[in-house]
């Protein structure tokens, strides 16, 4: 990649993400009263956190099965309430383990 095109990649990567962030600023004025608008917002970032990280799960690990394994690992982890570094190194031990096992 041309380091133009990459300056262009990352200026636009930078105003999309102001835009997303400064947009619903400048538009509401006074506070949401509509509960299911709450919600929405409120679940937004926990829908784009899965969808980036969902893909990477399934083909960060080389295999199905470690990716299986991390992926449960993880999710069970995460339910279970635990801080995300240790879900994290967790899930990649877990898949580690059974790519090295496989």
């Amino acid at each position: 990649m041309t380091p133009p095109r990459l300056l262009a990649l990352i200026l636009s990567v930078a105003a999309a993400t102001y835009l997303l962030r400064a947009l619903p600023l400048a538009l509401l004025r006074r506070p949401l009263q509509n509960p299911r608008a709450v919600a929405f917002i409120g679940y937004l970032p926990y829908a784009i956190l899965s969808a980036m990280i969902i893909p990477g799960i399934f083909s960060g690990a080389g295999t199905r099965p470690a990716s299986l394994a991390g992926a449960a690992v993880a999710f069970g982890l995460a339910l279970a309430g635990r801080s995300l570094p240790a879900v994290a190194a967790l899930a990649a031990a877990a898949a580690f383990a059974v790519s090295c096992w496989m």
